[in-house]
This record gives structure tokens, C-alpha cells and sequence, in this order.
């Protein structure tokens, strides 16, 4: 009787063991995209920028305008 439940825990652990290495090869896919994801953002954020820059002076340029329209 130990015997066997001896048997069906080694079993038990074999699954779960099965089942950590398929989560943490899961989890190594995860963090690859990830990174990548995190490298597109900071890549991002560059053009961000510029655009930012773009429209700070595109208000800019309208703020003198009106003002030249007022006069």
C-alpha cells in the first residue's frame, strides 16, 4: 500500500514537474516579445518626440497668426 502511493506521488510530481517546464518555456516566449515590445516603444518615443516638437510649433505658428489677424 506505502508502495503504491509512493508510485502515485512520483506520478504527481513527473505531471507537475512536466507542467512547470512547459509554463516556464511559456513564460522565456513571454519575455522575448517583451523585450521586443519594449524595444518598439523606445523606438517610439523618438518619433514621438518630434511629432511633439512638431506641434509645439505648429500652436506656436498659429498663436502668431491670430495674433496678426487681431491687429
Amino acid at each position: 500500500m506505502a508502495s503504491d502511493q509512493v508510485v502515485l506521488n512520483q506520478k504527481t510530481i513527473l505531471g507537475n514537474q512536466s507542467i512547470i517546464v512547459k509554463n516556464q518555456k511559456a513564460i522565456l516566449a513571454n519575455q522575448k516579445t517583451i523585450v521586443k515590445n519594449q524595444k518598439a516603444i523606445l523606438a517610439n518615443q523618438g518619433t514621438i518626440k518630434k511629432n511633439q516638437s512638431a506641434l509645439d510649433e505648429i500652436l506656436s505658428n498659429q498663436k502668431q497668426i491670430l495674433a496678426a489677424v487681431k491687429k
